[in-house]
């Protein structure tokens, strides 16, 4: 009877013992389960955020390559309009043909030969467009027979419109800074479309280099917006 009691007790124990070690062999599995999980987890979090910083750290960096570079199609502050007259012209591109000191061409147009110019206060304003290589090449670009750069189509598209010069005016102030508060806008158009002139026909133009307009478009672009005053090429 002992003996089958004492029997009883060791298998009793034995049962225990084996339902303790399944439980805790389950139990430490399950832990191992959920710390890898979580260690998973938390590794998937730092690759995203590492992920996100690299972007953000890109995005910083194409923005600010952006703001600094100065390539063709960007509007630059040195793509001047007809400037007065000044002491220092290094750097002021000459028109081959143009006798720059010949005061002949003073109060006449007998320079003209598109029939669009009008009397210029200055010499080197005293210039028509089929007396520009540059523009004359953009004439020659089209099929149609041109007599004036102001009867290209693209002339008024460029240099005309409203809503495209006020769009480049703001392009050019978003990079450059604002200017001055009490132009009007008028003043404005007209110094955002001598600008639109100069980069659709010469192009990107290194820093400092001045470019001649010729009078016909000079004149078209103060007709359409017009001031009691013109004074040459200012910060507006």
């Amino acid at each position: 009877m002992t003996s089958s009691a004492e029997h009883s007790m060791q298998s009793t124990e034995a049962h225990m013992e084996l339902c303790t070690r399944s439980y805790t062999y389950t139990y430490t599995r399950s832990f191992v389960y959920s710390a890898f999980n979580e260690n998973m987890a938390e590794r998937s979090s730092s690759s995203e955020s590492s992920s996100d910083s690299e972007v953000d750290r890109d995005f910083s960096y194409e923005s600010y390559s952006d703001d600094n570079r100065d390539e063709a199609g960007q509007i630059m502050p040195y793509m001047y309009e007809p400037e007065v007259e000044s002491d220092d012209d290094d750097g002021e591109h000459e028109i081959a043909g143009v006798d720059y000191d010949n005061e002949g061409r003073l109060n006449n147009i007998n320079w003209c030969s598109c029939g669009e110019c009008q009397i210029m206060p200055a010499v080197r304003e005293s210039v028509c467009c089929k007396e520009i290589n540059q523009v004359v090449q953009k004439m020659d670009n089209i099929e149609v027979d041109l007599n004036c750069i102001t009867e290209h189509p693209g002339f008024y598209s460029v240099c005309l419109d409203q809503w495209v010069l006020e769009t480049a005016y703001f392009q050019y102030r978003q990079q450059y800074g604002q200017g001055r508060h009490n132009a009007t806008e008028n003043q404005k158009n007209r110094h955002t479309a001598y600008r639109q002139m100069a980069r659709w026909c010469w192009g990107f133009l290194g820093q400092n280099v001045r470019v001649p307009l010729p009078s016909c478009a000079v004149h078209k672009i103060r007709e359409k917006y017009p001031s009691n005053e013109y004074r040459g090429f200012q910060e507006i």
